[in-house]
């Protein structure tokens, strides 16, 4: 039974190990095998001559041609290439010298190996490249120079041959005319329109292949353009849980609500339990407070090195008070820079331990210390830092002598002033800025320019106050505020 299957072609499917193709070679009945040569796995051929396949992995078998059928392929594969050896052969001219009769080949007509066909008709086992130059009726001849005989070619030679390998038409005959007409006959248009069409009445939720192909023109952008989808941002990212009348606005058009004064109190208690005190917040609005006193002041051109004769000069006026610390802290700061200073700090008996420490740093800087106001410069005053009231007794501040002579003083000069966090009431004099740290107060307008500091406070201290708190800072260190 199993001779019968020997010699048919056949095309097994094996599942996950794909489809194979070939001649069955053999067949064990015992072992439940069965070889094929010239095996084709999945359209391409295998690497091996035979492969053998066990019964458990064959699914189905289908015998696509007999071995009558096969034989009969081979013979006639077999006649084809005879002849053309034959063909060949004959009409080879002998090249041995001084012969000028055609060599009669002593071999006999058979089938040979491909590569001694593709050697025969290509000409290479001769002396001469044989590259066509123009078709005759063999549909080839060999390449001839200008003094006859075989031999290298020279440079002019090699550079023709190039253009005839190049341009020279084929050496096989070309008569035969591919008929487009014909084939193209073979392709009903109209019928696989009609198939497609009545495939997408059945499924109208399908759209049809015309519609998915036209594509909405794409939108071009700028090179400094966002080509992702805008988030909408939000502008009111501070809640303080208060309801406020007084609200500012930042440049990039963030919303920042004032507070009240009672809630303020809450929240410096907060930063004092957990070590954020005024040491800590001193040295950050005196570092705020010096970038806007340098901006009073000119700015670098009046602190370049070819300007050193005439250094700007600031004082600062200080009194008994939280914001007092901050001035000191600001005076040293600009020190720093080679700005003159001068401090303004009247004897009043009850300084605190963070203001005593403020002032020895300051006097290291070499600056200079009144306690009364006749002492300060009646002129070449380049700006003015006041710190005099504080807020809860700000009030009772104004009425001591040691402020209204300072008030008196400043009144006198036309320098710019910067005011460091004073109380929500009007001021005594004209101010140019306002420095205010955590979250404003409701400042009147008389404050002059608001700005805030960024004292770096958690969130999380913001929350136990009950204020939800984003950053408005953005890049900056200290940002502007402009009344809504």
């Amino acid at each position: 039974m199993s001779a019968d299957w020997m010699g048919c072609r056949v095309s097994l499917d094996c599942g996950g190990l794909g489809h194979f193709q070939g001649i069955i070679s053999k067949v064990n009945l015992e072992d439940q095998t069965i070889t094929l040569k010239t095996p084709f796995q999945n359209g391409l051929p295998c690497k091996y001559p035979q492969i053998t396949l066990g019964a458990t992995d064959i699914q189905d078998i289908k015998i696509l041609e007999s071995k009558e059928q096969v034989e009969s392929q081979v013979k006639e594969v077999d006649r084809v290439e005879s002849s053309v050896v034959i063909e060949k052969r004959k009409n080879k001219p002998n090249t041995r010298k001084g012969s000028s009769e055609p060599r009669e080949d002593k071999k006999t007509a058979g089938p040979q190996p491909l590569m001694s066909i593709i050697l025969e008709n290509s000409g290479k086992h001769t002396g001469a490249r044989s590259s066509p130059k123009k078709a005759t009726e063999e549909g080839y001849r060999g390449r001839t120079y200008s003094n006859g005989g075989s031999r290298t070619p020279n440079r002019y030679e090699r550079m023709r041959m190039k253009d005839e390998d190049c341009f020279s038409p084929s050496v096989y005959d070309m008569n035969e005319e591919f008929d487009f007409e014909k084939n193209l006959a073979l392709f009903d248009k109209q019928t696989v329109l009609a198939e497609i069409d009545q495939e997408l009445s059945n499924k109208p939720d399908i759209i049809r292949l015309v519609d998915c192909n036209r594509r909405a023109p794409e939108p071009k952008y700028k090179n400094d353009e966002n080509v992702l989808g805008n988030v909408v941002p939000e502008y009111r990212q501070i809640d303080t849980g208060e309801v406020m009348e007084t609200e500012y606005v930042t440049d990039t058009g963030l919303v920042v609500p004032a507070i009240s004064a009672q809630l303020r109190e809450q929240l410096l208690t907060v930063l004092e339990e957990h070590g954020f005190g005024l040491s800590k917040q001193t040295e950050l609005m005196g570092r705020a407070a010096t970038d806007l006193c340098l901006q009073l002041l000119g700015g670098q051109h009046r602190l370049a090195a070819n300007n050193t004769h005439q250094l700007p000069l600031a004082v600062f006026l200080c009194g008994a008070s939280r914001s007092a610390v901050f001035g000191l802290s600001a005076a040293r700061h600009l020190a720093g820079h080679g700005v003159r200073t001068q401090v303004y700090l009247p004897e009043t008996g009850h300084n605190t331990a963070v203001l005593e420490q403020e002032l020895r740093l300051y006097r290291l800087t070499g600056g200079k210390v009144v306690t009364k106001a006749k002492d300060l410069p009646k002129t070449s005053v380049d700006a003015i830092v006041t710190a005099l009231e504080d807020e809860e007794i700000w009030s009772q501040q104004r009425i001591q002598p040691w402020h209204r002579a300072a008030v008196a003083w400043a009144e006198g000069l036309k320098a710019p002033i910067l005011s460091l966090d004073p109380p929500p009431e009007l001021p005594v004099f004209a101010t140019r800025m306002t420095l205010v740290s955590m979250l404003p107060l409701a400042h009147p307008a008389q404050c002059g320019k608001l700005y805030l500091a960024n004292l770096g406070i958690p969130k999380n201290l913001f929350k136990e106050v009950g204020i939800k708190f984003s950053s408005p800072f953005g890049a900056k260190f200290v940002i502007p505020l402009h009344p809504m």
